[in-house]
């Protein structure tokens, strides 16, 4: 049994992610998914257990806040924030979580505690993770964890890429050239044009969409 694992996307679905998860038999997601995008692109994959996370609003308003799975002889527990559990977790195998951005794998009073960290928009200096979790039987499993190279990508990114990008939009709608708005936001010629170019050739597409297409 090879299960997907990641959380915090936050709008952004990584090819990375994507091509990691071919071929395997489920997919959990912990939370703050933020764009209903990402869990369609990932049932494109595999089946999902997804649970809800604080940064998911009305269209999310239907998705659980907590989810339990049996594997094997292996019961899984998910939430987002782990802070908030008032479940009783007894017989439960693994509780995964997320929320914090952080990757961990902890063992305590015979549970395993994972975070596969954040694998979405994430501030510069967070690490991107996810992770794979192979169950071969009661009480054996072995988490993998996936580490995406973003030196070479979102470095040339501001840090408040999320305000720039929406300011940009609404330029664009006024009849703002890149060359104008690239001025005026004080960044590259070349990064307003790529916001500007993918604005306007995906009709509707949202601050998040335009991220993840030039990240």
């Amino acid at each position: 049994m090879l299960i997907g694992i990641l959380s915090d996307t936050h709008g952004l679905l990584r090819q990375e992610v994507i091509d990691a998860f071919k071929g395997v038999d489920l997919i959990i997601h912990a939370g703050d998914i933020d764009n209903k995008a990402v869990i369609d692109r990932l049932e494109e994959i595999a089946p999902v257990t997804v649970v809800r996370g604080n940064a998911d609003k009305e269209w999310a308003e239907n998705l659980p806040e907590t989810a339990i799975e049996e594997f094997l002889g292996n019961k899984i527990y998910v939430i987002h924030n782990k802070g908030k559990i008032h479940d009783d977790l007894t017989g439960i195998s693994i509780i995964i979580y997320g929320h914090s951005h952080k990757y961990s794998l902890v063992e305590k009073d015979g549970q395993v505690w994972f975070n596969p960290g954040c694998c979405g928009k994430r501030k510069p200096e967070q690490e991107v993770s996810f992770a794979l979790l192979e169950i071969s039987g009661s009480g054996q499993f072995e988490f993998r964890k996936r580490v995406i190279d973003n030196s070479g990508q979102d470095s040339r990114l501001p840090k408040d890429i999320d305000r720039i990008i929406s300011k940009a939009m609404d330029m664009t709608d006024k009849g703002k050239t890149h060359k104008e708005i690239a001025k005026k936001l004080k960044i590259s010629e070349e990064l307003a044009e790529s916001i500007c170019r993918m604005y306007l050739t995906h009709p509707g597409v949202d601050v998040a969409g335009i991220l993840q297409r030039i990240s």
